[in-house]
């Protein structure tokens, strides 16, 4: 993990990993653009607010918000905001939100696109809840995601570290969203997400916030916000950061279902780009203590490989593929001891905090 396996990406802003930790505002780069409230009223002091930011995508809006708005009775008050980068469906996207009539939408547009991440942001900034629930506009909730979201709240109250961040469980999709089906994905208990779980396996498991994943706003404040600086990777920074002060956990029931289509994210300088942040997010961590730079430089490499490989899978486009792979260095195989005792020590690593969580979660 000493160079760098590519060419760096300079939009990433490298030196901001070294002082991942240290409190940055990023709702500063945003402060500028003003955000009109286009229609809706406020819902007095609402528990939760649903945090919906949009661009360009107003027939899977539709889905989306139908399926936020059918949700089963609760026994809390709670909103949603959606907030739209502004576009050419920006009237379309105000009809179908009147033509909803739901008393808890809010809908607001910002005068300038400010992307997607920041636009979370400013979502967090106009709610009021306690809580924060994302759902992207081509994402939906299951009908019992907002109960589900308040039964591992209600049974979380008594942790060390107070519960902050509720990682979504979900099931892809691309046409039809089947909440019977995805329920078949259950499991019993939560599962404790820490830092020694994104050193260990090389992932913090908090992705993109949506489909039902939960945060409580005060640690998302707390934080600064999404930043990125940090480039594709900032969402799973994001979870890091709150993991030093709050617990996190990916909540036992799916709360959603995760639209997979050709998009953005698949795009090759986009791969290429989260990779890069990647890196940089892997090297931060095996610097953080002598034990963390053993198991860099023990298994460092081949975490590298096995994320860039998975990646690269993801990529349905064979021309995309290669085009990636192009720009990537060709990277020597890992010997399958190494892999194996890899295999082994995650293993063993999973099993035990399956028991800290059962022990800590239950």
């Amino acid at each position: 993990m000493e160079v760098p396996p590519f060419k760096m990406d300079f939009s990433i802003k490298a030196e901001s990993y070294a002082i991942l930790d240290d409190y940055r505002n990023s709702f500063q780069k945003i402060e500028k653009i003003h955000t009109k409230k286009i229609c809706g009223r406020e819902i007095q002091d609402p528990f939760l607010s649903v945090i919906v930011p949009t661009y360009r995508r107003c027939g899977c809006l539709k889905e989306s918000l139908q399926s936020i708005c059918s949700q089963v009775e609760v026994d809390f008050s709670w909103e949603i905001i959606v907030v739209e980068n502004p576009s050419n469906d920006s009237g379309t996207c105000e009809k179908l939100i009147r033509d909803l009539n739901d008393k808890r939408i809010q809908f607001y547009c910002n005068e300038e696109n400010i992307g997607s991440g920041y636009n979370w942001n400013r979502g967090v900034e106009l709610a009021r809840g306690k809580w924060i629930t994302f759902v992207h506009d081509d994402d939906v909730l299951c009908p019992d995601a907002l109960q589900n979201i308040k039964k591992i709240i209600d049974r979380l109250t008594k942790l060390r570290k107070p519960l902050g961040y509720i990682q979504g469980r979900n099931i892809e999709f691309s046409t039809r969203f089947d909440a019977a089906i995805a329920h078949a994905e259950d499991r019993n208990g939560c599962i404790l997400l820490t830092r020694k779980t994104a050193l260990i396996t090389g992932s913090t498991h908090t992705g993109t916030p949506s489909y039902g994943t939960t945060i409580l706003r005060k640690a998302y404040l707390e934080t600064g916000g999404v930043n990125y600086d940090f480039g594709a990777t900032a969402d799973a920074v994001l979870g890091y950061q709150i993991m030093n002060n709050y617990t996190v956990v990916i909540a036992d029931k799916v709360l959603g279902g995760h639209r997979w289509a050709e998009n953005e994210s698949l795009r090759p300088q986009t791969v290429i780009s989260l990779l890069q942040s990647d890196w940089l997010f892997a090297k931060y961590r095996y610097e953080q203590s002598f034990a963390a730079r053993l198991w860099g430089r023990c298994f460092g490499d081949l975490i590298a490989q096995r994320n860039q490989e998975k990646k690269i899978q993801r990529v349905k486009n064979e021309e995309d593929r290669r085009l990636i792979l192009q720009k990537l260095p060709v990277q020597k195989k890992c010997p399958k001891w190494k892999c194996w005792l890899y295999d082994i020590l995650v293993l063993q690593y999973r099993l035990l905090r399956r028991l800290k969580s059962w022990l800590l979660l239950h």
